[in-house]
């Protein structure tokens, strides 16, 4: 009760409570994004260390001093770096239930986000059945496929000029590959 008290008092004050707050240093957390990386510094275009996927463990050092956003991990290779708070929980993701010959089984979220089925919102059944019932269901199949055709197009390096651009909080860096971070040629 009074964890939970002090939590509600640091969020009244307008400091983050974090998934860490029930961490201490040098226990595991879990990523739960996809493509999370860990960067050289608490910096959103710094160099990538390592890039990791749902249901990894890493290794907590502690929140930024200067950005309470940013924590301090050691990737499964044992390579220091910072994720950005919201990339990281204190309980591994849920397994994500799957349906085929018409059993239920659960896999690995990493499998899951390896398969590509994570990032489609339209499985081949789920099309194939909204396209049958008709009406408004095969207009929505159809939008959700245009939606999808322009999330694929749209870029890491679109991403961040648009979110320098509108001032939101750069979370996103030009590309999510090892090593130096890709600078945005002017046109």
């Amino acid at each position: 009760m009074r964890q939970w008290t002090w939590g509600i008092l640091m969020l009244a004050l307008g400091v983050p409570v974090t998934a860490a707050w029930a961490v201490k240093k040098d226990e595991k957390l879990y990523v739960k994004a996809r493509n999370t990386r860990v960067l050289k510094s608490a910096a959103p275009t710094a160099d990538v260390v390592a890039v990791l996927q749902p249901g990894q463990q890493v290794t907590w050092k502690g929140a930024d001093p200067k950005n309470a956003q940013w924590h301090q991990v050691t990737e499964p290779g044992g390579k220091p770096g910072y994720v950005f708070q919201t990339n990281l929980s204190t309980k591994p993701p849920d397994m994500e239930l799957v349906a085929k010959d018409g059993k239920t089984r659960t896999i690995d979220p990493a499998a899951f986000v390896s398969s590509g089925a994570a990032v489609k919102a339209l499985s081949p059944g789920a099309e194939k059945y909204g396209n049958a019932k008709g009406g408004g269901y095969s207009n929505a199949v159809s939008q959700i496929k245009t939606l999808e055709a322009l999330a694929k197009r749209v870029t890491p390096v679109e991403i961040d000029a648009h979110v320098k651009q509108a001032g939101l909080f750069p979370v996103v860096a030009p590309n999510t590959k090892l090593g130096a971070q890709a600078k945005k040629v002017s046109k």
